[in-house]
């Protein structure tokens, strides 16, 4: 099917692509990769009036380390991500962006348009959570910075103005030098998972000095689940990766359909997190991961 008719505008910047955004009005939509966009376009189920083109915005691309910051550029691909050195370093990146979709949804898609769609089933959501990431976010009116979890309080409604973009993704370089996995159970590779896990601990010695857990698909947005008082000071024992799956269960809200009900995604839940913690206990322990982060049931 073909999409509605439109008028197309190419932005230069960003700050340019804001400035068209306010001026074109709520009929104008962004465009970067187009991976979630250009579909529902073509189904008819969205239709603008207006798109303004940002995917050749060459400033808003690929990550930039610094002392203690690692910055991921809003129009940087899934793929740029899961090949950089950073993802070589940190592995729980390649876990997330090496598993989206499928080969083309990962050249072309970005991690600021998963962000923006705000859908609670994207991958980078939840891990993102799990990291207390930050966006950076610019307007007409200038920029700020607001952490991922407020950013999608709401389901596909992102906490952002009518002019507003994502400009890029913040993450302290403290949180990503922990131990850790992302973890996705999914029909086909190519589909959104029926639930995601990201766990993450910061060690001190051999015990928690500091833990995260999010779960993605579970609930109407990413779930952070509370785990610090379960966790610290502990060592990484099976005792520790039961009160995790505990914590884990109670806290999901899954819906039951076609995917599976509600007793199925909650028994789900606990077995990403229990592989999630077998990634993390070997990687903290410097021992070659023997699971893999995407499974397959279809």
């Amino acid at each position: 099917m073909y999409p509605a008719p439109f008028s197309f505008h190419r932005a230069d910047s960003l700050a340019d692509a804001t400035r068209l955004l306010a001026r074109l009005g709520p009929d104008a939509k962004v465009i970067a990769g187009g991976q979630t966009l250009i579909p529902m376009m073509k189904l008819r189920l969205l239709k603008p009036l207006q798109l303004v083109d940002i995917g050749r915005v060459a400033a808003a691309q690929g990550l930039h380390l610094s002392a203690d910051t690692l910055e991921i550029g809003a129009l940087t691909t899934h793929q740029a991500v899961a090949k950089s050195d950073e993802a070589r370093t940190f592995a729980v990146l390649k876990d997330c962006a090496g598993g989206i979709a499928d080969a083309q949804v990962r050249s072309l898609g970005t991690i600021a348009g998963s962000l923006a769609e705000a859908d609670p089933c994207s991958c980078w959501p939840t891990l993102l959570i799990a990291l207390d990431a930050r966006v950076r976010c610019i307007s007409p009116e200038g920029e700020r910075v607001q952490s991922v979890r407020e950013l999608l309080k709401d389901a596909y409604s992102p906490a952002l103005g009518a002019a507003e973009l994502i400009a890029a993704v913040l993450i302290d370089l403290v949180a990503l030098r922990g131990a850790g996995a992302f973890v996705a159970f999914k029909r086909a590779a190519a589909a959104y998972p029926t639930a995601s896990c990201a766990l993450m601990f910061r060690m001190q010695g051999d015990r928690i000095a500091h833990a995260n857990l999010a779960l993605g698909c579970v609930g109407m947005t990413p779930i952070a689940v509370d785990v610090q008082s379960h966790v610290i000071g502990a060592p990484l024992t099976d005792d520790v990766m039961l009160r995790l799956e505990d914590a884990a269960e109670q806290a999901a809200e899954p819906l039951a359909d076609n995917k599976g009900s509600e007793a199925y995604k909650r028994s789900l839940v606990r077995g990403l997190v229990r592989r999630a913690f077998r990634i993390a206990t070997e990687r903290a322990s410097g021992a070659a991961v023997t699971q893999p982060t995407h499974t397959y049931y279809g």
